[in-house]
């Protein structure tokens, strides 16, 4: 189960499921451009252009996942852009991160503003997620632009599904962090928001991933109920994770006080020494 290396097994891409993959992804890119402009123009906010920027910019990301979870775009017959990390990138991948990990990212920041409770961050998080998984099993299955290679948990229709929950995480997580700081930042302010999803997503699936990639990469055939077990951290180490931004970050609950030291016992006071008796003159 080593990660796929220069040349994965590689098979021809089906090409009316690459025609669609980047007509699809390219008309959701779009409209989501179109979305955060109609919000500039109606509001007067530029903060989700940032965020959608930063969606973006985490297509960057794409390749090392590739490497360390096993997924392969196919080569044969595929449009290509660029290929790094021994991942062989389509040229519809940026656009699919501008929609996905930058629009919901905005989508999420506007919902939680307007309903700042742990019930909206729940069912955004849940929401993403079948979203995610939904979308990669087509992908998968049905479009056939590219495959999870080599022994994988929890697979259902090619996808192993709880790879969802981790593509939910950076997009939820950059919509929480965005909920709170991004009406507050002005001018070059703003351009630290171009770093929060390329961080979400490192966290989610390097992250809380870290023991189930440590599994997974341990030896050639390592064993599946272990891989399994470890894949289950993940999910466990994504929602630990929403729970305490969504409870401390978004509803805005104080942090509990922290426990106060043990009163330190004072040494009882040495008794004072005797006043010695003045010696009679003579």
């Amino acid at each position: 189960m080593a990660p796929v290396d220069t040349l994965g097994i590689d098979t021809p891409v089906n090409e009316t499921g690459q025609i669609i993959s980047t007509v699809l992804t390219f008309s959701l890119a779009l409209a989501t451009i179109a979305y955060v402009v109609v919000l500039w123009r109606r509001e007067g906010i530029v903060w989700p252009m940032f965020v959608v920027a930063a969606g973006t910019l985490t297509c960057l990301m794409e390749p090392a996942f590739d490497h360390l979870y096993g997924l392969w775009f196919r080569e044969e017959g595929a449009w290509a852009l660029y290929e790094t990390f021994g991942s062989h990138q389509p040229v519809w991948v940026p656009a699919a991160y501008t929609f996905f990990y930058g629009g919901a990212a905005v989508v999420v920041a506007r919902t939680l503003q307007r309903s700042p409770t742990m019930r909206t961050v729940w069912r955004l998080y849940f929401g993403i997620a079948a979203m995610a998984i939904a979308a990669e099993m087509a992908y998968v299955s049905i479009l056939g632009v590219y495959e999870y290679q080599d022994s994988q948990p929890f697979v259902i229709a090619g996808y192993p599904v709880f790879l969802g929950f981790t593509n939910a995480m950076s997009a939820l997580v950059a919509g929480m962090i965005a909920s709170r700081l991004a009406p507050r930042l002005r001018g070059a302010n703003l351009l630290a928001l171009l770093t929060i999803t390329p961080a979400a997503f490192a966290a989610g699936l390097f992250g809380t991933g870290i023991l189930y990639l440590s599994v997974r990469h341990s030896v050639d055939d390592p064993s599946m109920v272990l891989v399994s077990l470890a894949a289950l951290t993940v999910v466990g180490g994504i929602a630990s994770t929403v729970r305490l931004l969504g409870k401390y970050v978004v509803v805005g609950e104080p942090l509990p006080a922290p426990a106060e030291a043990p009163p330190v016992a004072r040494a009882a006071p040495a008794p004072a020494a005797a006043p010695e008796r003045e010696r009679a003159v003579v």
